[in-house]
């Protein structure tokens, strides 16, 4: 196997405190690299701010293309070690002339979506970042730069592997003090993976398929589980559990590839200061015995809990998952008494059930005081709760929302439903649609309301602590009882849509864009954009897509990958964007959205 390696290390960036390890930290992994085989100058490239140097994204995107147009290699591994800012639940690499420059950061999530499509066949993004919110960094406005060649090679993608030393969201934002993350927390990541990529710790090892290679691997899935557990091990040692966001994320797409290989290995394991630790149990599968809420289905991770609680709301069978919540609130983990919480609230049901006009929207955390709807007519309730839909073009089009405090957003009005809002200290945290009480659809909806309902609230809140997300092993399963909710709740094919884009199950977007316009006669952006449909298009009415830009935030950072051409009057809209889950803007923002919908150059 051919591999190769870009290595990245920036330890001043701006104003930010320096940092003591990462320009080191990419160097050794860069000697990593090479002992692996990789061949310098050509396959091996190592960049660092070392010495005074500048670091920015030309020099990283050149490096990649050399490789890429080069003779041809079977693996590439990107690393990155330096400050990171979490954006609209995206996560941003900053280099040298960040944040004062906008463009000098790495847009991680478009990077990754053009790697999928370059050519090489199994790629490794390694982020030892700290993801901090902006406000905490002062890098509101950083949009960054996708670093690999926009040449796709095909539609069909190949495996990305990305490694993150944190969560992305909230758990991400509690590493405020820099001072920490100068002194320590860089490098301890780094350090951690490095055991394991040299082969000193024998639990993640694996021998090779192929009958007399003698040689040991270290492969993604097996790495994911040893970090997950020795990185907060580390942290603890370190007495840093209160200072620093300790969980580390991936997200694995590949089947039987590896990252290392251990022609020789010891003899013998240090793995730090406790030794080797045990890898955690196999991953539980819904309805199995050890699925109900015990001790035997404790999970070791804030997404291991997230996760189990999906899978015991979406068994076919389960209709009531109290014990399972009562289990999650008292697991020792980092952010799962927070999870719960926030998915009590949001799977409560308000406000009313119906409309006389069969359509509407509610609103609870926030106050509705305008409203724009130049393809139908409304009316606004009196305490602002409420927007009741008299007319509207069929079959669905946009409504522009101001709420008290001057912020707002874009929403689809779709007959027979209630659009349901939910805000949380200034963010939308979910946007819900559940069929209106006097319309057909009321009565498959009525038996399954309370599952549809927290199914919906735990992945609203997996998405504000990160990501909502599906393992390979329960998405078939898993798909299975979305077949019903997604006829009943739109949304929810949001939440699932990026779950499965991350798993790059892009026929299975598709399938579920598909259903939605046969059931409704239009689609969500957010599906269209993630089934990849909207490569070098423009948006228009008659493609009966609502809205006219992505619903959740985090679909903000694939539009440059894909070439989306927004309505003219969105340019560089995003700088309005406040921090939410779901797309949410300030004053000059909903300026911009009416004038596009005012044009009706949009649905």
């Amino acid at each position: 196997m051919t591999r190769a390696g870009v290595f990245i290390g920036v330890d001043k960036t701006g104003n930010l405190q320096k940092l003591n390890d990462a320009a080191t930290g990419a160097k050794r992994m860069y000697e990593w690299a090479l002992a692996q085989g990789m061949a310098t100058e050509t396959n091996a490239k190592l960049i660092t701010d070392a010495g005074g140097k500048k670091v920015d994204p030309d020099l990283i995107y050149e490096a990649i293309k050399e490789i890429v147009d080069g003779p041809g290699v079977d693996q590439l591994i990107l690393y990155f070690a330096g400050h990171g800012v979490n954006i609209s639940r995206n996560e941003y690499w900053l280099l040298t002339e960040a944040p004062v420059r906008t463009s000098a950061a790495v847009n991680v999530s478009g990077s990754v979506e053009l790697a999928r499509y370059c050519g090489v066949q199994h790629v490794v993004i390694i982020s030892d970042a700290c993801r901090v919110a902006p406000e905490g960094i002062q890098a509101q406005n950083v949009r960054g730069t996708d670093v690999f060649p926009n040449e796709e090679t095909g539609d069909r993608s190949k495996p990305v592997d990305q490694f993150f030393a944190c969560y992305l969201g909230k758990t991400a934002a509690e590493l405020r003090d820099p001072a920490i993350a100068a002194g320590n927390y860089s490098a301890l990541y780094t350090n951690a993976l490095l055991d394991a990529l040299n082969g000193t710790r024998l639990d993640v090892l694996e021998s090779a398929a192929a009958a007399g290679d003698n040689a040991r691997y270290v492969r993604p899935r097996r790495l994911e589980n040893y970090l997950e557990i020795e990185i907060p091990r580390r942290v603890k040692a370190m007495n840093l559990q209160q200072k620093v966001n300790q969980n580390p994320d991936a997200i694995i797409t590949s089947d039987s590839a590896w990252v290392s290989r251990i022609d020789v290995p010891p003899t013998a394991a240090t793995g730090g200061p406790a030794g080797p630790q045990p890898l955690p149990p196999a991953p539980i599968s819904p309805g199995s015995p050890a699925s109900s809420a015990s001790p035997a289905a404790a999970s070791r991770s804030f997404r291991g809990v997230a996760r189990q609680l999906f899978q015991s709301a979406a068994s076919a069978d389960r209709t009531d998952f109290r014990a399972e919540l009562q289990w999650a609130k008292a697991e020792p983990v980092k952010g799962a008494e927070q999870l719960v919480d926030s998915v009590e609230r949001i799977a409560a049901p308000f406000g009313p059930d119906h409309f006389e006009t069969n359509c509407g929207i509610k609103v609870r955390g926030a106050r509705i005081v305008d409203f724009f709807l130049p393809r139908g007519k409304g009316e606004l309730g009196v305490q602002g709760d409420i927007l009741r839909i008299n007319e509207l073009e069929n079959p669905a089009v946009s409504v522009l929302l101001r709420f008290e405090g001057n912020f707002g957003t874009v929403v689809p009005a779709i007959p027979e439903f209630l659009a349901a809002l939910t805000f949380e200290e200034g963010e939308l945290v979910d946007v819900a649609y559940e069929p209106s009480m006097n319309s057909y659809r009321w009565y498959s909806y009525k038996d399954n309301a309370a599952k549809i309902r927290a199914l919906r609230a735990i992945a609203a809140s997996s998405s504000q602590h990160g990501r909502f997300r599906l393992e390979q092993s329960d998405a078939i399963q898993i798909a299975k009882q979305m077949q019903l909710v997604k006829g009943v709740d739109p949304t929810f094919a949001v939440y699932a849509a990026y779950a499965y884009h991350d798993l790059q199950a892009i026929d299975r977007i598709r399938e579920m864009s598909g259903y939605m316009r046969d059931d409704l006669g239009v689609t969500l952006f957010d599906l269209a954009l993630l089934g990849r449909t909207l490569i070098d298009k423009s948006i228009e009415p008659k493609d009966n897509i609502v809205p006219f830009f992505p619903l959740l935030s985090q679909g903000w950072a694939l539009l440059a990958a894909h070439r989306v051409k927004l309505h003219p009057a969105l340019w560089e809209i995003e700088r309005t964007m406040r921090d939410s889950l779901w797309s949410l803007f300030n004053v000059a923002g909903l300026d911009k959205l009416k004038q596009a919908m005012q044009s009706k150059e949009v649905r």
